[in-house]
Order: C-alpha cells, then structure tokens, then sequence
C-alpha cells in the first residue's frame, strides 16, 4: 500500500494529481517545459549582469579582431590580452555554475557544462593559434572564436533560464 503523509493513498487520487505543478492551464503546458521562477530572484540578475559582461566582452574582442583581419595585421599583445580577458570572465562564470548548480531548476548538467567547458576549450585554442600565427589569420582565428562563443554564451543563458 502506498502512503502519503502516514495516509493510504488510492493510485489516481493522491493530493495533486492531475494538476500541473507551474499552476497553467492543459493548452497551455505544451508551450513549456519547465515551470519558471515566481519572481526574479539574486541568482537570477547576477546571471543577467554577467551574461551582458560576456556578450560585451565578446563583442568587442570579435569587432577588434575582424578589424585587424581587415587591416592585415598578425595579433598584437593587446588584443591576445583582450582573448586572455575572455577566456579568464568565461573560467569565472563556470566557477559561478558550479557554486551555484543545486539552487537551479530542470538544469542538464551534462549539456550546460559542456557548452561552458567547450566555451573555454575554443577561446584557449584560438588564443593559442592567434599567438602562433603570424599572418592576418590570427587575427581571424580569434574573430571566428568570438561568433562562436557568442552563441555558446546565448544557448548556455536559454539553458539556464
């Protein structure tokens, strides 16, 4: 016998059942998989705040870089630091994740951590590339990496939210 609250529960009829948990109606669930936060919470704006830092950041390391691809330059001191400063903001929102991974809602950790790990993985191997090449194409390597992680940073947000 199955019992709920030290109480004989009949299968079908427990407390709840039948009831969607987010509280929408049936024609309405197909359109979500998950049921989102009541309100905004810390964990939520500090995420916001440091998504907008790393698209940002990306931005301009990917105009940067495709201007100096265009100006047939190798990539100098400042823009491998520039790449450096992006592969350090995206170290940090991993350690963010990892602090913070148990509070989070219907979360893959195997996906969402691939798509930050594979994040870093790209932006180190394009450092590294751009510091080795001494053409313009160095400069490209860290262009094409910058689109990359930009839609690497969008997926993890879409993932996370």
């Amino acid at each position: 016998m199955i019992e709920i609250d030290g109480h004989p529960a009949i299968l079908g009829r427990e407390p709840g059942y039948g009831q969607d948990p987010c509280g929408i109606s049936p024609a309405e669930r197909h359109l979500r998989t998950s049921c989102p936060p009541a309100w905004p919470t810390k964990l939520t704006r500090v995420f916001t705040v440091f998504t907008i830092v790393l698209y940002a950041a990306t931005g301009i390391l990917t105009l940067w870089s495709i201007i100096e691809t265009i100006r047939n330059r190798p990539a100098g001191k400042a823009l491998l630091g520039g790449a450096a400063l992006l592969l350090l903001l995206l170290i940090v929102q991993l350690i963010i994740s990892i602090a913070t991974f148990g509070s989070t809602h219907d979360v893959d950790p195997l996906l969402y951590f691939g798509y930050i790990i594979t994040a870093i993985m790209v932006m180190a191997l394009a450092g590294f590339w751009a510091f080795a090449e001494l053409s313009r194409w160095g400069p490209g390597v860290l262009a094409a990496a910058g689109l990359t992680v930009i839609v690497m940073i969008e997926r993890l947000d879409q993932i996370w939210q």
